[in-house]
């Protein structure tokens, strides 16, 4: 990922904000029905390179996804940013993660509707996308908007009529990359009020270049976390476990999942630092998932 990449990361502050008081109040509302869920993922899974990694030797790239979903229990689900799969494909997506029941597929939505002009408003390519949403039936998890660096605050009405348009029951977050809409680290207060009544969460970003979009105002009972790290510099360890003990101290104040995508350069070692995430996860979180299973 592009956005905010810096080539030299010298003299980074890396600390997390500070939990604020209204989140944790949020949190603390929230009703808990059962322990805490952590999905780690990835943006792809068509790395012929994660092959002899965690993919067997051989392996062929019709089986990556099957592969994949050995691996991890949920994926960052980027190709349908470019075009919004068919009811056929979204089938044999589904087919190919049988084998793992837990595992769930969280779209980014479609460029047509988040950057074309009118996009948002568009119903007739909503409903498309919503059609798409229901044939990944059990397998959906949440979707994320990511909204164009120059969608700023002034376009607030045309965001929230799209909003308004949003089914219930698909789950969404949204990343907002223009800085006009948050307010050191969280939210502007009024959206914030808003999100919460439509149970919409607020994608956190972690990047080197866009520390002013680092934030953690809470506005579901879910977090989707996009990690971007810097191909496995040492910063990029301890910033996965400063994350994990985050989480871990928002589920025990009644955070229900955790959405924790690893980005790495071109995503060649986005295994590595999912073994160490997975790893921070388990002792800091108590999740409970499997560690990476290496090829050799």
């Amino acid at each position: 990922m592009e956005f905010g990449k810096l080539a030299n990361i010298d003299g980074i502050d890396w600390s997390l904000p500070k939990d604020r008081e209204e989140s944790m109040t949020f949190l603390r509302g929230l009703p808990r029905k059962t322990a805490p869920k952590f999905y780690i993922g990835t943006p792809a899974w068509g790395h012929k390179e994660w092959v002899g990694k965690i993919y067997a030797i051989g392996t062929k790239p019709a089986d990556y996804l099957s592969r994949y979903a050995k691996s991890f229990n949920t994926i960052e689900l980027n190709t349908t940013h470019y075009r919004i799969p068919t009811a056929d494909q979204a089938t044999k997506w589904r087919e190919q993660v049988a084998d793992r029941s837990d595992f769930i597929f969280c779209p980014k939505v479609f460029q047509g509707i988040s950057h074309a002009a009118g996009g948002l408003l568009d119903k007739k390519l909503l409903q498309e996308w919503f059609y798409f949403l229901n044939e990944l039936k059990d397998n959906r998890g949440p979707c994320f908007i990511q909204m164009p660096p120059y969608f700023d605050y002034s376009k607030k009405a045309t965001l929230f009529h799209f909003l308004e348009q949003w089914p219930g029951e698909f789950e969404l977050a949204i990343e907002f990359r223009h800085a006009s809409w948050f307010e050191g680290p969280r939210i502007l207060p009024a959206l914030e009020k808003y999100l919460r009544t439509k149970k919409i969460s607020v994608v956190i970003t972690d990047v080197a270049g866009r520390r002013d979009l680092l934030h953690t105002s809470l506005t579901a009972d879910f977090v989707m976390l996009r990690f971007i790290g810097n191909n496995l510099h040492p910063t990029d360890f301890t910033r996965a476990l400063a994350w994990s003990e985050k989480f871990a101290a928002w589920c025990a104040q009644g955070l229900s999942r955790v959405f924790y995508f690893a980005h790495e350069p071109d995503d060649i070692n986005a295994p590595e630092i999912s073994q160490a995430i997975i790893r921070h996860l388990n002792e800091e979180g108590g999740a409970e998932l499997p560690p990476l299973q290496w090829q050799t």
